[in-house]
Order: structure tokens, then sequence, then C-alpha cells
């Protein structure tokens, strides 16, 4: 008979799982080993909250559960940003915690802490196993964490319940597959018979089907532009004549303009967790999603709840009576317009983040994975990078955590065993800066970027809007020089176009990782104050 640690290793490798990233505790040591018994390569962190950003990338990347593990007590309250990320950015990610012995509950209250209160309102589901309930329940959690809309589950176990033999449950049940669609078309086709100005917005549910091509298949049948949004970033490339433009970043965003202009709304795969504009359109809209139009629902003429393939293979035949100065002429107009804000000069020995991205954009490949941390510098890039292939930009937009940026490129690194750019704020870095110890250790090819403003300049920006002082937002940085090499990571201060060309050139055939200073003005970023 198998132990509990030994059927929970054996599961997760069977639910292809091949990485567990964590900061384990001696509470952890029976499913540790079990867990390098069956194969599965472990990844030591230096925050817990680390391992299920890690997680969570690893997870929409392969296609399967992200794992992450902790300790009791402290290691499971140090995950709990980590795990909010993952519900509110839509992520399957299993959190395994060790816990306190369940035999001495009235007794001992050393590191004691009630996981399943603290995690209730950020996870679909949180147990205890036992060696009578482990096989129904780690089925369970696994089905639930990618059922629907996915999100984060919580798993604790013993040490001493570890080692028990398992009991074997009945036969469990296999995950149904979704049902058939019966999508009422009539009903559709008269929604869109009168329609001038359809567009299509899509979000982050897309990465589970891929349904890419028929995507971009429905946008050239209507003629409609497409808004995608940060965590969709690229799903239709940046040059594509349909393509407006990113929503989700603030309150002003340019493709706003054009969305107040539709008379029709196609929502692919969307969530406004991604929104800082509340969504207040009661333009028609149709809904096309793997889960339901709930949490908060917002208005919708015509749903289709399922696998979001299906929809769109339901729907090749659409078509309506799009207005010619509409589709992508309307999208170059916009555009263009665009293209002719003026930009300030950067101060001396600084660069704008337009120059930086310019450069980031020429010397990367097509599918560079990107990832961002969280400030004024990912307001920019999520809107003026030019993704150009899916599923190949990741942020933490529905939680906008700092410290995510470095932990995914981390993850995107150890999974595909390809070069990562990660976009970071001097303060995010700050965070995890730990972390870089993986860099070294496992020789990853990361370049990290760090925009050196010395500020948390959104919040400083949105005091100077207010006029009032900055206070409270500005800092001293160490020397990142100094930092880089203390784990032995090569490094490179950029000023001007011409060093940050080379800096990535060099980065990119070193294949191994890389801190790059980027001397930053922040006047460059639609959210800082300018003078006039």
């Amino acid at each position: 008979m198998a132990t509990v640690a030994d059927h929970f290793a054996a599961t997760l490798q069977a639910a292809g799982v091949k990485r567990v990233y964590g900061l384990p505790g001696g509470e952890n040591v029976e499913i540790l080993d079990a867990i390098r018994r069956r194969g599965l390569e472990f990844v030591l962190v230096r925050n817990e909250s680390s391992a299920c950003f890690m997680a969570a990338t690893e997870a929409r990347l392969r296609g399967t559960i992200g794992v992450a593990l902790t300790t009791l007590g402290p290691g499971a309250a140090n995950a709990v940003a980590g795990l909010a990320h993952a519900h509110l950015d839509r992520a399957p990610v299993l959190m395994i915690t060790a816990t306190s012995d369940p035999d001495l509950a009235d007794r001992h209250t050393h590191q004691a802490l009630d996981l399943a209160a603290l995690f209730q309102p950020i996870c679909k589901f949180s147990a205890e196993l036992t060696a009578s309930n482990a096989a129904r329940t780690i089925h369970d959690a696994l089905r639930l964490a990618v059922a629907g809309r996915p999100g984060p589950v919580h798993l604790g176990l013993h040490n001493r319940i570890a080692r028990q033999e398992i009991e074997r449950a009945a036969a469990l049940p296999a995950i149904a597959p979704a049902p058939r669609l019966d999508l009422e078309l009539d009903a559709l086709n008269a929604l869109l018979s009168d329609k001038r100005k359809p567009i299509i917005v899509a979000g982050l549910g897309l990465a589970a089907d891929a349904p890419y091509d028929a995507i971009r298949e429905l946008a050239e049948t209507l003629r409609a532009p497409l808004i995608d949004t940060p965590k969709s970033k690229g799903l239709m490339p940046a040059d594509h004549p349909l393509f407006a433009g990113t929503a989700g970043l603030t309150r002003a965003d340019p493709v706003y303009e054009l969305l107040d202009e539709a008379d029709c709304i196609v929502a692919i795969g969307f969530d406004v967790v991604e929104l800082v504009k509340p969504w207040d359109y009661d333009t028609p809209l149709v809904w096309i999603a793997a889960w339901e139009n709930r949490d908060p629902p917002i208005p919708s003429a015509w749903e289709a709840v399922g696998p979001v393939s299906d929809s769109l293979d339901s729907l090749a035949d659409l078509s309506g009576p799009t207005a010619e100065s509409w589709g992508a002429a309307r999208v170059k107009q916009f555009r263009d317009a665009q293209s002719r804000i003026s930009l300030p000069a950067p101060r001396a020995g600084r660069i704008l983040p337009q120059t930086f991205l310019a450069a980031l954009r020429e010397y990367t490949p097509d599918d560079m994975i990107v990832t961002t941390d969280v400030g004024s510098h990912k307001i920019f890039a999520a809107l003026n990078w030019p993704a150009r292939a899916p599923n190949r930009y990741f942020v933490s937009n529905g939680l906008s955590a700092m410290g995510f940026g470095l932990c995914s490129a981390i993850a995107a690194a150890a999974v595909t065993g390809e070069p990562a750019v990660c976009i970071t704020g001097d303060a995010g870095l700050a965070m995890v800066i730990g972390e870089l110890g993986l860099l070294a250790e496992r020789r990853l090819p990361v370049l990290v970027f760090i925009m050196n403003d010395a500020a948390l300049d959104l919040i400083r920006s949105a005091q100077l809007r207010a006029g009032r002082a900055a206070y409270g937002t500005e800092f001293q940085n160490p020397d990142f020089e100094l930092i880089a090499g203390a784990y032995g990571i090569a490094y490179r201060r950029v000023e001007t176009r011409a060093e940050c060309d080379a800096a990535i050139q060099a980065g990119l055939s070193r294949r191994a990782p890389m801190l790059i200073d980027v001397m930053l003005d922040p006047v460059g970023y639609p959210t800082t104050v300018r003078k006039r």
C-alpha cells in the first residue's frame, strides 16, 4: 500500500506536473521526499509568494496545474499575496502546506493558524488531508482548480498523516468533458444584423483553448477592431491592421475611444478583473467564455458559455453590415493620431521608456517571453509593447502584485529553457531580490531590466497630480552592480540607446542571467506629470 505522500506525488505526476516551487519546513519532509522519489523537480525559492507567482506562470505556459509548497504558520501566511494573485489573475495553482498535528489541536497553538479561514476568500477549495479522505480530496482539488474560471486550491498535510497508508477511495469520477454547445445562432445573427461598428475585446480566458487563429478570423470576417487586455497581449499581432491596442491599465487608456464608438461588443474570454476603469457600457454585448458571466455580471445580449474554441467554430459564418469607415480604416486613423503624440526630451544621463522599449523590440525575437512587474513601467509596457505572438507576455494584472515580474521570468526560463525578459521597477525588484540567487544557481537565461528611477513613480505621480508634495515615495537605490557581482551575474548600466542596444544583444548572446540597470527618466510614462 502507498502512503498518503506517495499517492499525492504520484497524482501530481499523473496530472502532468513537473515542478514544485516552494520553501519547505520540517513538517514537509515526507511529501518533499515523495516528490523527489517521483522525479519531480523541486525549486527552492526565497519567499513563499514567489513560489505562487512561479507556479502560476508554469501553469499558463504548460497548460497544467502549477504547484507551490510551504510550511505551516509563517510560511503559509507569507504565501497569501501569491495566492491572491492566482485568485484574481485566474491561475490554477495548488498550494500544499504543512499543518499542525490534528491530534494536538486543543493543546498546541505554536505556529497554528486556521488556514481554511485564512485562504477562504482567495481559494476555491481548502482541506486537510487524512488517510481516509486523501484520494478523493486530492482528486477534487485538482479538478476544481481548472473547472470554470480557474483559480487556486489549498491542501494541508501533516508529516504523521503523510506517512500513513492511504485508504483507497471508491472509483473516482473522471473529469467530465464539456457538453456540446447548443447556440442560438439565429438570435446572434439578428443582433448583428444592423451593427455597423462591432468591436472585439479579448481577455485572459484564452490560454486553455488557444483559439487565436479563430479570433483573428472572426475579426477579419466582421471587419471588427480588436482590443486585447494585458494578459491576452499577442493573441493578434500588434502589426495586424485590425489590432487597436490594449485596455485595462488606466481609466483613460487610448482604446476606450474606440469602445465608446462601437455599437456592439464581442467579449471573448473576458474578465472585468483586468480593468481599472469600471465597466459601464450599455452597448449590446456578446459574451463568449469558458465561465459564466458573473462576479460581477455585466449586461449582455447573447452568451455562449463553454470551451471558447467550440463557440468560435460555431460562429465561423457570422457576418454583419460593418461600415467601410470602421475596421482597418478606423484603426489606422486611431494609430496615426497616437503616433503624433510628441515626447519630451530626457534628462542628461537618462533615457525615455520609449527608447528602451524600441530597443528591446528591435533585438528580441517575436516569441520572446516578456514579464513585467507593477508600477508605471507596467502600465507603459502593457500599453506599448508590440507583442507578436500569443501567450508570451506575463503580468500580474488582476491583483497587480509587486514582485511578480522576476519570479515569472524565472519560471518561464525554467519551463522553456529559452531566454526570457523581465522588466521590473527598482522597488519591485527590492521585494524579491533574493530570487536572483535562483538565476545564479541555475544559470537561467533571464535578462532583468531595472527601471531605475529611485521612486514609487506611479504613487509619486498621483501625489503630484493632486497638487501634493512627493512624500514617502522616493528612496535611495543600492549599487546594483555590486549586487549582481555578489550573485555572480553579469551587469550593464545603460544611459543611451546605443548602450541599451549593446546590452540587449550581449545578454541574448550569452544565454545566461544579466542585470541591466536602465537609468530611466520617467517623464516618458503616460502617468507622469509633465511640466508645461
